[in-house]
């Protein structure tokens, strides 16, 4: 006669074995709860890295947009000296986050539009103190459009101001200083176009930061920050020659989600889901890494590409000129190159191209930065260096191309490469660019296999 067990008589039966089981099965399950939670969160700041890069652009976008109409009353002033001003302003001025436009002789306001409401700005001297004036030294000084603010405006409320010299040629084919001509705008409204309040949709909070230019200190512009987190996702916002900064962080933790409680449920039954989210983790990490090398790099040499070589141009020219450094282009190609790709085919030229890369790496420094340009064009970055030394630097680097010949199989190439420096004045980097590329025109005409160094004479 078969016997049954009571339940209680069951529970007190459990086996060493299935008790095993059980703490092997709830670390399984916690495992599995972590690695999936870890994902979605990886997932999630993924996507919250593309909006916040996204809504930089539009923040640099709109405000570039609106500050660039400085063009067009620099434009008005070469024409006639500014006196269609009262014609052309209302024209300029037709997005509610424009303040004001204004033209100023010297640095000194002469006409402002709208007048009303703005008759206060009409005689303010920008090379005097004050607010904004700052922007207006650096803006004479830089040549250029500057960003300045936000600050505080005698009339009440803020604004950003975008300070513009402006430069009358004069018979001598030289350029006399004329003035300043400036747009002013409405901060923060000028930051609705950029509809920052969608962070607030998808639950996280937001803070538009910058160090602020008169006191260094950290200064928050905008956002809904109620406390400091320390997790938080930060990227840049560049505008003109400001830095910005935006900073996202989540209002709630993963654990308030009740999505994730569910997920911590399910997830006690749904063991096998661990080997998903290991090989979704893997396939995402890997596939991370390719498209981040594919973005940065050269397919064939391995070294920077030119778009990538132009972002931290930015950031590296930045940094010499805070520390006052020379820095320098050297652009080179290699000398008769179409004739090697025409008589050994194109995969011999690609590995003339390759040993060039690796006969360059070898004698720059670890820090110099080195790209493909295009073709057979290479350009170097390097700073705190002397002129001498770039130069000699530039000609071991010519004699390295040139001094042994490109051996494959039963090919022997003789080559050589012509190469062109000049100094980054002004840490300009497209006016740099060009002189490196007239420096290189000049070292072709010259007969090739040749280092020119750029100067106003030979530029001319």
């Amino acid at each position: 006669m078969k016997s049954y067990n009571t339940p209680q008589q069951r529970l007190k039966k459990v086996s060493p074995i299935a008790l095993c089981s059980l703490i092997t099965a709830l670390i399984f399950c916690s495992f599995i709860i972590s690695a999936t939670i870890m994902d979605r969160t990886k997932v999630a700041n993924m996507e919250l890295e593309q909006r916040i890069m996204e809504k930089a652009h539009h923040i640099s976008e709109t405000i570039t947009k609106l500050l660039f109409k400085t063009h067009v009353l620099a434009a008005l002033v070469v024409h006639d000296n500014g006196e269609g001003f009262d014609v052309i302003a209302p024209t300029i001025v037709d997005d509610r986050s424009i303040r004001n436009v204004l033209i100023a002789p010297n640095g000194i306001v002469t006409k402002v539009y709208p007048a009303a409401g703005n008759e206060s700005v009409i005689g303010l001297n920008f090379f005097s103190e004050g607010a904004g004036n700052r922007e207006a030294l650096l803006a004479r000084e830089l040549g250029d459009l500057v960003l300045g603010g936000p600050f505080n405006l005698v009339q009440g409320g803020q604004a950003l101001v975008g300070r513009l010299p402006v430069y009358i040629d004069m018979p001598d084919d030289e350029q006399e200083f004329w003035g300043l001509v400036s747009v002013t705008l409405n901060f923060p409204q000028v930051l609705d176009h950029s509809d920052l309040d969608i962070f607030d949709e998808f639950g996280y909070s937001y803070e538009l930061w910058r160090i602020n230019p008169d006191s260094g200190e950290r200064q928050v512009i905008a956002g809904n920050f109620n406390k400091p987190d320390s997790h938080y996702i930060e990227r840049s916002v560049n505008i003109l020659n400001a830095q910005w900064f935006i900073r996202i962080s989540p209002v709630r933790m993963w654990y308030n989600h009740p999505e994730n409680i569910v997920l911590i449920i399910a997830g006690i039954c749904i063991s096998f889901i661990v080997f998903f989210v290991m090989q979704n983790n893997f396939e995402m990490k890997n596939m991370q890494i390719i498209f981040e090398q594919m973005a940065i790099s050269d397919p064939l040499t391995g070294i920077f590409n030119r778009r990538h070589f132009m972002e931290i141009m930015l950031i590296n020219i930045e940094k010499a000129r805070r520390k006052n450094e020379d820095c320098y282009f050297i652009m080179f190609d290699i000398d008769g190159f179409k004739q090697v790709n025409d008589t050994y085919g194109h995969q011999i030229g690609d590995m003339v191209l390759i040993e060039v890369t690796d006969r360059i790496k070898n004698h720059i420094r670890p820090y110099d930065l080195f790209a493909r340009y295009g073709g057979e064009e290479f350009i170097i970055f390097t700073a705190d260096i002397s002129k001498t030394d770039v130069k000699d630097m530039t000609e071991r680097l010519r004699a390295s191309l040139c001094d042994s010949k490109y051996e494959y199989d039963k090919v022997s190439i003789n080559s050589s490469a012509s190469f062109g420096i000049a100094h980054i004045y002004d840490y300009n980097l497209d006016k740099a660019i060009k002189h490196s590329d007239e420096a290189l025109y000049m070292a072709k005409k010259k007969g090739r296999n040749c280092v020119v160094f750029y100067t106003e004479d030979n530029g001319q």
